[in-house]
């Protein structure tokens, strides 16, 4: 059964099927999303995010189950949703092209207002998007700019059907890369980010994340690593310093301070960024612009 099966009154239905590494993971990150929408004060409201975790279940718990994960996790997909909604939202004044890499089940093309005239290319597998289609049918929400889906795969040619889906490289985009970086290994960020350079026009955005090796090092011991183990996925690389990563494909760009993200958004953050960690790392919350 797919998602768009599933009668009316009947939403805890598993649709199906719910598998591989990428949508699972995607539906760790929505699970999170979900918790933060019913908060009072919620930093955004992602109601795709909730019928999808609504509809399966959520993906796969730990052997310590939900009451003893850290709070961490919750905390840090808010934070960085709200980095990202605040960027774009900044970024959509000049670029009327937005390119969400790996996309999952982002839901911004339907939550943010973006201005007139606006194209979000939403980039995934097939699998992915499919599921999503049918979450998206079900919940009878619509898009508030032309929203384009574009199945590829970031290891195969995914420039080459963005261009075939429509994207024009010479108008000024905003690339999100949300979540995806530490999941790629360096040299799959490496060819990434040569793919978003080859097809950026002068004043493109580019918004990320990522962490460097000591905070990868502090993540391998909390539930979040385990969450992602339980569905199949990774951390595979680290980012030690971005000026190294960014500058030499002619990207300036500005970090936000986690810790300062979460006291302007009246929250406190704990866990591995807290201010009791031991760690040592850092959380790069990238804005750069070509």
């Amino acid at each position: 059964m797919r998602v768009d099966d599933v009668p009316p009154g009947r939403g805890r239905e598993v649709p199906g099927p719910v598998t591989g590494a990428g949508l699972l993971a995607a539906l760790c990150a929505a699970r999170e999303r979900s918790a933060e929408s019913r908060r009072a004060d919620r930093l955004f409201e992602d109601r795709i995010a909730h019928l999808a975790t609504e509809l399966v279940g959520g993906p796969p718990r730990t052997p310590r189950g939900p009451a003893e994960r850290s709070s961490a996790m919750s905390e840090l997909v808010a934070l960085r949703t709200r980095f990202f909604d605040d960027e774009l939202r900044a970024a959509s004044g000049q670029c009327r092209q937005v390119v969400l890499l790996g996309a999952g089940l982002d839901s911004r093309a339907f939550r943010l207002d973006w201005p007139h005239g606006t194209e979000v290319y939403e980039l995934d597998r097939g699998d992915v998007l499919r599921f999503k289609r049918g979450v998206v049918a079900r919940a009878g929400q619509e898009p508030r700019c032309t929203r384009v889906e574009v199945a590829a795969d970031l290891r195969g040619d995914w420039p080459g059907a963005l261009r075939a889906a429509g994207f024009n490289p010479w108008r000024p985009t905003a690339w999100a890369a949300e979540g995806l970086l530490p999941l790629l290994s360096r040299t799959e960020n490496d060819q990434l980010l040569s793919g978003i350079t080859a097809m950026s026009a002068a004043a493109g955005r580019l918004v990320a994340d990522h962490f460097d090796s000591a905070l990868r090092e502090a993540l391998e011991r909390t539930a979040m690593t385990e969450v992602l183990r339980a569905v199949g996925a990774s951390w595979n690389s680290t980012l030690e310093a971005p000026q190294e990563w960014l500058a030499p494909h002619g990207w300036a760009f500005g970090l936000t301070d986690p810790r300062e993200l979460a006291r302007r958004s009246g929250r406190e953050i704990s866990g591995v960024l807290g201010p009791r960690a031991q760690s040592a790392g850092h959380l790069w919350l990238l804005s750069a612009v070509r």
